[in-house]
C-alpha cells in the first residue's frame, strides 16, 4: 500500500477518518492524500430579490477560504507526526471527484465516513459514501455513522470478520485477506454476509459484488446499512 485518500468535511466524521488514516499509514508506511471537495452556494436569481446578493457572494467566499485553511491546517498537523501527507482542493461534484483524485493518484485505498447530515433522500437512495465504495476502483474503507449516545471507535484492528457470499472463492478471500493479516497480524472469522448482524469484530471486510436490482438486494448494501464497525469493502477483479 503507498497511497491512501482521505476525503475530508469537516463534519464530526473528519476525525475519526483521520484517526484510521494515521493507523494504516503507520502499518504499511503509505502516504495521506486529504481531499476536499467544495461545493460553492447558488445564489437563485429566479427569486425576488429582497436583498443584497453581494453579501450572499462574500459569505461563500468566506466559507472557500476557512475550507482552504482547515485543509492545510490538517495536513499540516500530520506533517508534523511524521506523516508523508498532501491535500487536493476540488470543486464540484463529491463522488466524482474522489473517484477522479483516486484514479489520478492511483490510490490503494480511500477511507470515508458516513456523515451524518444526511437528508431523506440520500438514506433512499444512498449515501455518497456508498456510491464511492460501490465504484471506486480501489479498495474503501467506510466508517459507520454512529449514535451521539455511541463513543467513537478507536482506530484499532484486534479482529476481523469477513462476510461470505455465494460469489465468494477461497483464493478471492485468501488474496483479500493475506495483506491485512500481514499487516496487523490478527484473527479473522467467516460468516455468511446476511448473519453479520452487530458484530464484535473491529473490522469487516465484504466484497461488493453489485447485484441487486428491483427485487433483489446487495449484500454489501445490507453489510453497509447495518454495521458498527467501519467495513472494507473489496471488489472483485475483472476478467
Amino acid at each position: 500500500m503507498k497511497n491512501i485518500l482521505l476525503p475530508v468535511d469537516f463534519t464530526d466524521t473528519t476525525t475519526a477518518t483521520i484517526d484510521w488514516a494515521r493507523l494504516f499509514a503507520r502499518k504499511t508506511g503509505a502516504s495521506i492524500t486529504l481531499l476536499h471537495v467544495y461545493q460553492p452556494m447558488l445564489i437563485d436569481t429566479t427569486l425576488p430579490n429582497m436583498g443584497d446578493m453581494g453579501a450572499g457572494v462574500a459569505a461563500a467566499h468566506d466559507l472557500e477560504i476557512i475550507g482552504q485553511n482547515r485543509l492545510t491546517e490538517l495536513t499540516e498537523q500530520l506533517q508534523a507526526e511524521g506523516f508523508a501527507a498532501h491535500s487536493e482542493w476540488r470543486i464540484g461534484a463529491v463522488e466524482e471527484e474522489v473517484l477522479a483524485v483516486s484514479r489520478q493518484y492511483g490510490v490503494d485505498l480511500v477511507i470515508a465516513g458516513h456523515s451524518g447530515m444526511q437528508t431523506i433522500f440520500d438514506r433512499l437512495a444512498g449515501s455518497i459514501t456508498d456510491e464511492v465504495a460501490h465504484d471506486a476502483a480501489c479498495p474503501v474503507l467506510v466508517l459507520p455513522q454512529l449514535d451521539d449516545t455511541d463513543l467513537r471507535l478507536p482506530a484499532q484492528v484486534r479482529s476481523i470478520l469477513y462476510a461470505m457470499q455465494p460469489d465468494s472463492t477461497q483464493s478471492e478471500m485468501s488474496e483479500q485477506l493475506s495483506g491485512l493479516t500481514d499487516t496487523f497480524d490478527v484473527p479473522v472469522d467467516y460468516k455468511p454476509a446476511d448473519e453479520i448482524g452487530a458484530s464484535s469484530a473491529d473490522l469487516i471486510v465484504v466484497t461488493d459484488y453489485k447485484k441487486g436490482g428491483l427485487f433483489s438486494t446487495n449484500p454489501a448494501d445490507k453489510v453497509l446499512s447495518t454495521a458498527k464497525v467501519p467495513v472494507l469493502v473489496f471488489h472483485p477483479k475483472k476478467d
